[in-house]
């Protein structure tokens, strides 16, 4: 009985905040009763007052502004809630700001232990989708950050600082990259273009003198990474005007430029389509359930499709349909 008093109490409540909330000038006395007449409005007038009372100041102490105003010529007796009082004003972050939250996240997650991992990347998301196409000035020199012990190459913000130096400069990047389509590592020049920070992971973007087209860098898969040296005052190249961040920053994981394009035909559950058909950008619709993409980094949807169990089925090639039953076999 108790229970069920503490949950009507709590509708209650809530019920009584929607409702303030919502009003768009003060409410009277009389007008919350006839809103609410089986909570206000049966019995003895007293008991009913000492009862919106103690939820009155019930709101109130849970930082509700209830305030009271006694009637003028522009504004009618009642209750209202000030909702400039209610609400915090939006946060707005300087892309300097933004780059030293951006430093000590990465810092942060470096530690594995860190219990909001999850709640921290998400935070990040929503501070590059602030700024759009993100370009993180470079922050003071005089920054030191530590956040538990990262080793060797696995350090997710090992290359960072020295990716926005060159980004600063325009500078191009010489780096050993190992790649796990080949499992080899290769020396490649890049001119970078931007980072991004997807999924926990940092990536570097730019124009790879190697495939003569922009590519995607993961961070924690270069071995080495050197600035030029070179006239340090001097770019060494320009980002085209029409080069957008975003789209690599909002794209698929199998739609990170990693290997050469390979196509892929995938059908989807009918019931999971209005779902999972939004989350295919590019792809092409060969009939209701079945799609075809370009994909260039083959792990990034073999994980996700592993991750939609039976609902997405790889149709070709073959190739991919026998690697998924290995990884399938290996876990069993």
């Amino acid at each position: 009985m108790h229970t069920l008093r503490l949950v009507n109490r709590t509708e209650r409540l809530l019920d009584l905040l929607t409702y303030l909330l919502n009003a768009h000038e003060p409410v009277s006395w009389q007008e919350i009763k006839n809103h609410f007449p089986e909570d206000y409005a049966q019995g003895v007038e007293e008991s009913n007052q000492r009862k919106f009372e103690r939820d009155k100041a019930e709101l109130i102490s849970l930082g509700i502004p209830i305030d009271y105003f006694s009637g003028s010529d522009h504004q009618k007796e009642g209750y209202i809630i000030d909702k400039n009082k209610l609400f915090l004003p939006e946060i707005e972050f300087t892309p300097q700001e933004s780059s030293l939250l951006m430093l000590s996240a990465g810092a942060v997650q470096e530690n594995q232990t860190f219990p909001y991992a999850d709640q921290l990347e998400s935070a990040l998301h929503k501070i590059i989708s602030i700024h759009g196409n993100f370009h993180l000035p470079a922050p003071p020199q005089d920054l030191k950050i530590q956040a538990g012990k990262s080793k060797g190459p696995q350090s997710r913000s090992r290359w960072v600082r020295q990716i926005q130096d060159a980004l600063e400069r325009r500078k191009t990047l010489e780096i050993q990259y190992y790649a796990f389509s080949t499992g080899k590592t290769t020396r490649r020049k890049v001119d970078p273009y931007g980072l991004t920070f997807r999924r926990g992971s940092w990536a570097l973007v730019g124009w790879d003198h190697l495939r003569k087209a922009i590519r995607n860098f993961v961070l924690t898969r270069i071995r080495n990474l050197k600035v030029n040296p070179r006239r340090p005052g001097t770019p060494d190249y320009e980002v085209p005007q029409d080069f957008d961040l975003s789209k690599h920053q909002h794209a698929q994981d199998w739609q990170l430029r990693l290997h050469k394009p390979i196509e892929v035909t995938i059908r989807l559950s009918t019931h999971r389509l209005p779902e999972l058909a939004p989350q295919l950008p590019g792809a092409r619709r060969l009939d209701e359930e079945t799609f075809r993409l370009q994909v260039t980094n083959k792990d990034g949807l073999l994980r996700w499709v592993l991750s939609q169990k039976t609902d997405v089925v790889v149709l070709e090639p073959a190739s991919m349909r026998r690697e998924i039953k290995q990884r399938l076999g290996g876990l069993l």
